[in-house]
C-alpha cells in the first residue's frame, strides 16, 4: 500500500475530511488536520503501515508542518530512516517507493536514493528486478539501476499496484482499439498500431485517429485494407475531419479549413461550421454566422438565410434546413429551393415532401415537392386549399434521416388521394386533394373514413350508402353497400343491409367473393387475404385459417391464439406453446414447450424469444434471448444477453452470454467477433462501428503481454495457485497465469489465498462449497458467501454462520475456531484480530488458533500482524505490539507533535526532547 501526505491511501482525501469534521467538534486548522487524524480512532490506523522486510512506514511531524512526512521504524520502534518523504510504500525486494516533492524514486534500507526521484508514479520491484513507473506520461519498465528497459505503448496506463508483493505478473490497463465491421464483406478492418478512434466511412475512406499521447492523437484516413490513405501527419488535426470527394475539411484552432488529400490548402477562408452534402458540395457558416452553399470547387453558389436554417433533416438525396421563418431544400445537383413559412412543418408522404405552415389555427399547405424538387401544386390549387382544413393521408413527420420509399403503384385504384379536405363552409361537400394535385369533390360525398391507410378510400354518400374511390376521386366501388370497413390488403368486409347474414367479403373493385356460409359465420377478422375463423368458447376456443384467393382451408381450427400476419408470418399459440406460422398455415417455427414467452419479429423472417423462463437455468432478473429463422425453422443463436440488432441485410449484431460481441448471418454463422462487449455501437448501413472501454491484462517482468487486456477490473493473482478471479463484463471467470481456464465448470469459482483451494456458491442449495485445486468437493457450508475469502491466510479462512458470527476453518474444511466473533481479520503470525461484542463490546483483541484471546480486547482499532508486529490504537495513542502482547513502542502526540516512546512513555524519537514551551512543537 502506498501512503502520502494527503492520505492517498484513503483513496479520497474528501472522505478523510468528512471523518475529521465528524471527529472534532471544534474548528480544525488545515495544517493540523493530518495530526488530528493520527489521533482519531477512525483514521489513525492509516498513519503507519505494516512491516515489510523488517521496516514499517510511519507518518511523523508537528502542527507546524503543512503535512506529515514519512519515515521508517525497525521492529523495536526506533527510527532508522528519518521522516523526509511525502509518500512511501513498504519495502519489496530491498527497495521502497518514496516521493520527494512531486516525483517518485526508490530508496534502500538506509534511506538513500537507489534511483533518484524522477517519476510521476512508481510501483514495487519484482523478484526479477524490474518495476513499472510512469515518466513523461508514458508507462515504462525499469531495472534496479533506474534504466528504462521497455517503454509501453501510449495506450497502456498504470491504474493498479504493478507487481503486487513482488509477483511475476503485473496488471496493466490498456485502451482497446475500436473495430469496424462490414456485413457485406464479413470482414473486420485491419488497423495499424495505436489507432484509438474510428469514424464511419466517408467517400470510400475511413477516418481514424492515431494515438500520440495517452488520450489524444491526430486524425487521418484508412483505405479498405487498413493502410493509411491520408497520413495523420498530413492533416495534423486532433478533431475528426470530414472528407467529401477529394476535399477534406479540417478543424483548427480558429475554425474549419479546406485541404486536398495531399494536405494542400484549397482556400484561405475559414468557417465556424461545415456540413457535407451528397453532391460533393458544402453548407458552411462563416465568422459572421452567415450560411453559404459552396460547390465542390468551394465556390459560393447561394447565400442561405439564417432564419430559414437551423435544424438539418435528410430527405433522400436532399438536405432540408428548417428555421422559424421557412425551409431550404438543397438538392443533389445543388438545386436550391427557398420556401418561406412561419413555424414550418415537414411531412413525408410516399416520395413527396409536404411543407406546411403552422402559425394559425389550422396548418396551411405551402407546397408539395417531388424528388426532383418540382412543386406539385399550382397557384390556383394553393389558393383553393386556403378554404379547407387539410388532412394528409398516410403521411408522417419528417425526422432526422428519411430515404425515399419504393415507387408507388401506377394504378390509381391502388393509391389514396393525397389529402382529405373539410371546408369551413358546412354547405360545401367533402373534398379531396387528388394524386394530380387538384381539389376535387362530388355532390354525393358526405364523409370519409379518416383512419384509412390503404386504398381505396371508403366514402359515405348523402343517401347513407358506402362505396370507395381511387386517388383521382373516381368510384372504384359503387356506393351500394350499407357498410364497408377500411381495406387492409386486397379485401375487406361489406354489408348490403342491416341483417347479420348480409356480411360479405369484397375485393378492391367491389366484387363479392364467394365464401362458404360456415366460414363466414365463424370468421372473426381478416388479415393479409386470410380469414381467421374461430370455434368454441373460452379456453376451448380454437382458431383456423381460410385463404380468400384460393378459397381453401389453410389450417383447421387448432390455435389457442393467433396474431396478425406481418411480412408473411404470424405469431401463434397451440397446446404445445408459442410458435410462428407461415401464410400456408404450417408452422415456420415449431412451438417450444419449455419457453413461455411470445416470439417477437425482428425482420428478415427472424424472430426472438426470451428464454429466461427455463426452469433451474438462471434467475429471472435478466432476459436471455434466442433467435429463430422462420424461413427454414432453424435455431440461429441461443443464450444471448440482449436483443439482436439488424446490420445491413441478413446480418445481426449479438451479445452471447459467454461474453463478447459477434456479427452473425441468418444461419447463425459468426462472420466476425470480439471477446469483449463494446461500450458503444454505431450502425450505418452495412457498417458496424464498435467502441470499447479500457481493459486490464497482465504483463511479465519484461513487459510482454501474458494475458491480453480483456478484463474490466485489475487482475489479482492469488498464491499458491497463481490463479485469479477476473471480472469480464459483469461476469467473474477463473483464469490461470496464462489467461486460460484452469478447470472446466469452475468459471465462477474464487481461489483462496495461502491454500490450493477454491470457493464456489451453489445457488440451488444456498450453500458455499470448498473445492481442492482438482475440482473435488471438500465441504459445504450453509449460506451463500459464507467464507470470507479476502481474509484467507496461513491455510485458514473465516467462516460465518447463519447468525453472522465468525469462526475459522482450515484447508481441509475442518472448523478450527467456532463462530463466536462479530468481526475477525486474517490469521497472521498465528494470531487474528477479533471483536466479541457480547463480552467485550466493540474493542479489538487478538485470538490464537485455539480461538482464545491472547490479548484481551482493549483496542479501538488494530492492524493485522506482519513480521510478528501489529499496530493498535487506544485513547488517542498508537502502540506497536509483539506476538506476546508486549508493547514495543508507542506513537504519541505531545505538544502538538507526533513522537515515539517506549512502553513507559520515555521518548526516544526525536532525539531532542519535546517540550511545550512557546506554545507548540519543537
Amino acid at each position: 500500500m502506498i501512503c502520502s501526505d494527503t492520505f492517498k491511501h484513503l483513496r479520497n482525501f474528501s472522505a478523510l475530511a468528512l471523518v475529521l469534521n465528524a471527529t472534532f467538534s471544534l474548528p480544525v486548522h488545515a495544517d493540523e488536520a493530518w495530526l488530528r487524524a493520527c489521533s482519531s480512532s477512525k483514521t489513525a490506523e492509516n498513519c503507519q503501515l505494516p512491516f515489510q522486510q523488517g521496516l514499517a512506514p510511519v507518518l511523523m511531524g508537528s502542527i507546524r508542518d503543512a503535512q506529515g512526512l514519512w519515515g521508517y521504524v525497525d521492529p523495536t520502534g526506533h527510527m532508522v530512516i528519518e521522516p523526509i518523504f511525502r509518500e512511501v510504500r513498504g519495502f519489496s525486494n530491498d527497495l521502497a517507493v518514496a516521493r520527494k516533492d512531486d516525483r517518485f524514486g526508490f530508496i534502500d534500507k538506509k534511506g538513500h536514493w537507489a534511483i533518484e526521484p524522477r517519476f510521476t508514479r512508481a510501483t514495487d520491484f519484482n523478484a526479477q528486478g524490474t518495476a513499472l513507473v510512469v515518466a513523461d506520461d508514458r508507462l515504462a519498465l525499469i531495472d534496479r539501476k533506474g534504466a528504462v528497459i521497455k517503454t509501453l505503448p501510449f495506450s497502456a496506463s498504470l491504474t493498479s499496484e504493478g507487481f503486487v508483493r513482488g509477483q511475476s505478473l503485473a496488471s496493466v490497463r490498456a485502451q482497446v482499439s475500436p473495430a469496424l465491421w462490414n456485413a457485406v464483406t464479413s470482414k473486420s478492418l485491419a488497423l495499424p498500431d495505436d489507432v484509438m478512434a474510428l469514424g464511419n466511412p466517408q467517400s470510400g475512406l475511413i477516418p481514424a485517429q492515431k494515438r500520440d499521447a495517452a488520450d489524444s492523437g491526430y486524425w487521418g484516413y484508412l483505405d479498405e485494407n487498413g493502410e493509411w490513405a491520408i497520413d495523420p501527419m498530413i492533416l495534423k488535426t486532433r478533431s475528426a475531419p470530414l472528407l467529401n470527394g477529394d476535399t477534406v475539411a479540417v478543424k483548427g484552432k480558429t475554425g474549419w479549413s479546406f485541404f486536398d488529400r495531399q494536405g494542400v490548402s484549397l482556400s484561405k477562408d475559414q468557417y465556424k461550421t461545415v456540413y457535407v452534402l451528397k453532391s460533393g458540395s458544402w453548407l458552411v457558416t462563416d465568422a459572421n454566422n452567415a450560411q453559404q452553399l459552396l460547390n465542390n470547387k468551394l465556390e459560393k453558389v447561394q447565400d442561405v438565410s439564417i432564419d430559414q436554417s437551423g435544424e438539418f433533416v435528410i430527405w433522400g438525396d436532399w438536405l432540408v434546413t428548417k428555421g422559424a421563418k421557412g425551409v431550404n431544400l438543397i438538392g443533389p445537383q445543388n438545386q436550391f429551393i427557398n420556401v418561406k413559412a412561419n413555424k414550418p412543418q415537414l411531412l413525408q408522404q410516399g416520395s413527396r415532401l409536404w411543407v406546411m405552415q403552422t402559425d394559425g389555427k389550422s396548418a396551411q399547405i405551402i407546397q408539395i415537392y417531388d424528388t426532383n424538387g418540382v412543386g406539385l401544386l399550382a397557384d390556383t390549387t394553393l389558393a383553393a386549399l386556403r378554404d379547407y382544413q387539410v388532412q394528409p393521408l398516410a403521411a408522417n413527420e419528417l425526422r432526422e434521416k428519411a430515404d425515399f420509399p419504393f415507387t408507388e403503384d401506377s394504378d390509381a385504384s391502388h393509391r389514396l388521394p393525397w389529402a382529405l379536405l373539410k371546408s369551413d363552409d358546412n354547405k360545401k361537400p367533402a373534398a379531396i386533394l387528388t394524386s394530380q394535385g387538384e381539389v376535387f369533390s362530388d355532390p354525393q360525398w358526405s364523409a370519409f373514413d379518416s383512419g384509412v391507410h390503404q386504398a381505396p378510400l371508403v366514402v359515405r354518400t348523402e343517401n347513407n350508402k358506402m362505396g370507395a374511390i381511387d386517388a383521382s376521386g373516381k368510384w372504384v366501388i359503387q356506393p351500394i353497400f350499407t357498410q364497408i370497413t377500411p381495406f387492409e390488403g386486397d379485401y375487406s368486409w361489406a354489408t348490403t343491409d342491416e341483417k347479420a347474414d348480409s356480411r360479405h367479403v369484397i375485393d378492391r373493385a367491389g366484387n363479392i367473393i364467394d365464401v362458404p356460409a360456415k366460414i363466414l359465420q365463424t370468421s372473426q377478422r381478416m388479415n393479409a387475404g386470410i380469414l381467421l375463423t374461430a370455434q368454441g368458447e373460452g379456453k376451448d376456443r380454437r382458431w383456423g385459417l381460410w385463404d380468400i384467393n384460393s378459397k381453401s382451408i389453410l389450417a383447421a381450427p387448432q390455435f389457442t391464439e393467433i396474431e396478425d400476419f406481418y411480412e408473411g408470418y404470424a405469431v401463434a399459440r397451440a397446446d404445445g406453446g408459442w410458435g410462428v406460422i407461415a401464410m400456408s398455415g404450417k408452422w415456420a417455427i415449431s412451438p417450444y414447450t419449455e419457453l413461455s414467452s411470445k416470439p417477437q419479429y425482428i425482420g428478415d423472417g427472424m424472430f426472438i424469444m426470451a428464454d429466461n423462463d427455463r426452469p433451474g437455468e438462471r434467475d429471472s432478473a435478466a432476459n436471455h434471448f434466442s433467435i429463430f429463422n422462420a424461413q427454414n425453422g432453424q435455431t440461429v443463436a441461443t443464450d444471448l444477453l440482449s436483443k439482436p440488432v439488424n446490420v445491413g441485410k441478413d446480418h445481426w449484431l449479438i451479445q452471447p452470454a459467454e461474453g463478447g460481441v459477434a456479427l452473425i448471418d441468418n444461419d447463425g454463422r459468426a462472420v466476425v467477433s470480439r471477446s469483449i462487449v463494446p461500450s458503444s455501437t454505431d450502425i450505418d448501413g452495412d457498417w458496424v462501428l464498435l467502441g470499447f472501454e479500457p481493459r486490464f491484462g497482465a504483463i511479465d517482468s519484461q513487459g510482454e503481454w501474458k494475458i491480453q487486456p480483456l478484463y474490466s477490473a485489475a487482475l489479482n493473482f492469488v498464491q499458491p495457485l497463481n490463479w485469479a478471479s477476473a471480472v469480464s463484463d459483469n461476469r467473474v471467470v477463473l483464469i490461470d497465469s496464462s489467461g486460460g481456464a484452469p478447470l472446466d465448470g469452475f468459471e465462477s469459482a474464487e481461489p483462496l489465498p495461502s491454500m490450493a483451494r477454491l470457493v464456489l456458491n451453489d445457488p440451488t442449495t444456498g450453500e458455499t462449497v470448498l473445492f481442492d485445486s482438482s475440482g473435488d468437493e471438500i465441504q459445504r457450508y450453509a449460506g451463500l458467501d459464507s467464507l470470507q475469502i479476502d481474509n484467507a491466510s496461513e491455510g485458514t479462512v473465516p467462516l460465518h454462520d447463519t447468525k453472522g458470527l465468525y469462526g475459522f476453518i482450515d484447508s481441509s474444511g475442518k472448523k478450527i475456531i467456532g463462530p463466536y466473533f462479530e468481526k475477525v481479520g486474517p490469521i497472521k503470525d498465528g494470531l487474528a484480530k477479533a471483536v466479541k461484542q457480547s463480552t467485550y463490546g466493540s474493542n479489538y483483541g487478538f485470538i490464537n488458533l485455539g480461538g482464545r484471546f491472547t490479548m484481551v480486547p482493549a483496542f479501538e482499532w488494530a492492524s493485522d500482524f506482519s513480521e510478528k508486529r501489529a499496530w493498535v490504537g487506544m485513547k488517542g495513542q498508537t502502540q506497536l505490539l509483539n506476538t506476546n502482547g508486549g508493547v514495543v513502542a508507542q506513537l504519541q502526540i505531545r505538544c502538538n507533535q507526533r513522537l515515539i516512546t517506549d512502553s513507559k512513555g520515555h521518548q526516544f524519537w526525536p532525539s531532542k526532547p519535546v517540550t511545550c514551551t512557546n506554545g507548540g512543537a519543537q
